[in-house]
């Protein structure tokens, strides 16, 4: 296993590069950041956007929501590059991996259980489902939320059984998801919306074979964290010649990235053109599962941040507020936002804004209140108001801001 020793602000710079943040939208189109990111986790939670969102606005040009929709559903001008699937998480991966997981689907089919297959007074509940499909077309199963009782969701909260039936079904690849509505699944039959995934569940003998379904998926997870400490069972299905060591200075237990194909590639390409790297002195707020802060451990070794999301802290143990964006800035995370839309109220709330030690507010606040602004423009809101804790500077920037766009008007 090759070793290199780099300096922190190397590990920023590859990181940031890896992770398309380097320059703002940088990147043409939805499908390319999927590809580049490897995948985007989604959520519902729409405090202040919707994360995935979050994630895409600051590296997509022209982004809006509509352009993941279309990537992920198609649209008139284009058919679909990209599906829908648990890795772990809720997730927006390109249709290229799908053939990754169709043997898993079809085992989950084998074994009736909460997540597996269907329980034998579920079976119904899935033919009549499948047959209002096919006589209605998409639906989300609000429409017949009511038909079949309720149970217990894998939440422990109160949820329908047409509801729990319909996940299964999709976890099985025999629904698609044709569309969403407010971020609510519209589900179809596989073969009728997305007949180029569902030719994969038709003959075994194309799918991709376990061994090699593992080690692209290993590798997958492990691109997609760019500086990682690799799982035991890394190593035993990889191979220790895919990892390269990384001794960062000042830091006694190494990080590790996968071995480039070659020298142009990877850590080694960026350690010779580091000099050269310019960024666009713009600050960016983060979703709190961009992969660039979703490792906690890296985010206090590399940059010396530390960050929890903390939506499901309870209210009286948070130290930073439910729905906090961390603040980009060059190759540091200067501050962190605690922000809420109220959109019948036309604004983004500010509950608080604080800086990290060492940073100036005098000299980040013009981008910090830009990039505020910005926020709001792409939520669709028209003003911004502070709440809460928020440096002076900051504040007057914001006002003087808003008050040339109220000029403008």
């Amino acid at each position: 296993m090759q070793t290199i020793r780099i300096s922190k602000d190397a590990a920023r710079a590859f990181l940031i590069r890896t992770f398309a943040l380097e320059s703002w939208q940088s990147l043409p189109d939805t499908q390319s950041a999927i590809k580049a990111l490897e995948f985007v986790q989604e959520d519902s939670i729409p405090i202040c956007g919707r994360m995935h969102d979050l994630i895409l606005w600051p590296r997509v040009r022209d982004y809006t929501p509509q352009k993941l929709a279309d990537t992920l559903y198609g649209s008139e001008s284009s058919p679909a590059s990209a599906f829908e699937i648990h890795f772990p998480n809720l997730a927006a991966l390109p249709r290229t991996d799908y053939p990754y997981f169709v043997r898993r689907k079809k085992a989950r089919t084998q074994t009736p259980g909460r997540w597996q297959g269907l329980l034998p007074e579920e079976e119904p509940v899935a033919e009549a489902f499948l047959a209002a499909l096919d006589t209605h077309g998409p639906l989300s199963t609000r429409r017949h939320g009511n038909d079949f009782g309720h149970m217990l969701s894998g939440w422990g909260t109160r949820s329908t059984v047409i509801s729990q039936v319909a996940e299964k079904l999709w976890l099985h690849g025999k629904l698609g998801i044709a569309h969403r509505k407010n971020f609510e699944r519209y589900f179809d039959r596989l073969e009728r919306i997305a007949p180029d995934l569902a030719q994969w569940h038709a003959d075994d003998a194309t799918l991709p074979e376990p061994e090699e379904t593992a080690r692209h998926l290993a590798r997958k997870r492990l691109k997609a964290k760019a500086l990682f400490r690799p799982r035991r069972d890394d190593f035993a299905t990889l191979g220790e010649s895919a990892f390269c060591k990384v001794e960062v200075d000042g830091l006694t237990k190494p990080w590790y990235a996968l071995s480039p194909p070659s020298e142009e590639g990877g850590l080694l390409g960026l350690l010779r053109d580091e000099a050269g790297w310019v960024q666009d002195g713009e600050a960016k707020l983060l979703a709190p599962l961009d992969p660039l802060i979703y490792d906690r451990q890296r985010n206090r070794e590399i940059f010396d941040f530390d960050y929890t999301w903390e939506v499901y802290v309870p209210a009286a143990k948070r130290k930073w507020g439910y729905y906090v964006l961390p603040l980009l800035l060059g190759d540091r995370l200067i501050g962190r936002v605690d922000l809420k839309r109220e959109t019948k109220a036309d604004t983004l709330q500010v509950l608080s804004l604080s800086l990290e030690a060492g940073v100036e507010a005098q000299a980040v606040a013009g981008t910090v209140a830009l990039c505020l602004k910005n926020l709001a423009s792409f939520l669709e809101v028209s003003k911004v108001i502070v709440m809460g804790t928020c440096p002076a500077d900051i504040c007057k920037s914001l006002a003087a801001l808003l008050d040339i766009e109220r000029a403008k008007r």
